[in-house]
């Protein structure tokens, strides 16, 4: 498998579960305040915008020291044997 490949599939993996997670923690705190029933919502807009990016720029760094490590550890085992 190509690096490329292996970049876009951990970035995309790591854009979905990343994505789970901020909206678990955004709907976690909108509802804390409340006495109300749990309600599952959306950011909108620019909050939206600002929680898309993040998530992206850290799914993008994830991939990035993923493949950086894989180098490293093949250039290792290259070393030993």
């Amino acid at each position: 498998m190509t690096a490329n490949k292996k970049l876009l599939i951990i970035t995309g993996a790591g854009l979905a579960v990343g994505l789970a997670e901020a909206l678990l923690y955004y709907n976690l705190g909108t509802n804390s305040d409340t006495d109300k029933d749990f309600k599952f919502g959306i950011p909108k807009g620019a909050e939206l915008g600002k929680t898309l990016g993040i998530v992206l720029a850290m799914s993008v760094a994830t991939a990035l020291l993923s493949n950086g490590v894989e180098y490293l550890v093949n250039k290792q085992e290259l070393q030993i044997t």
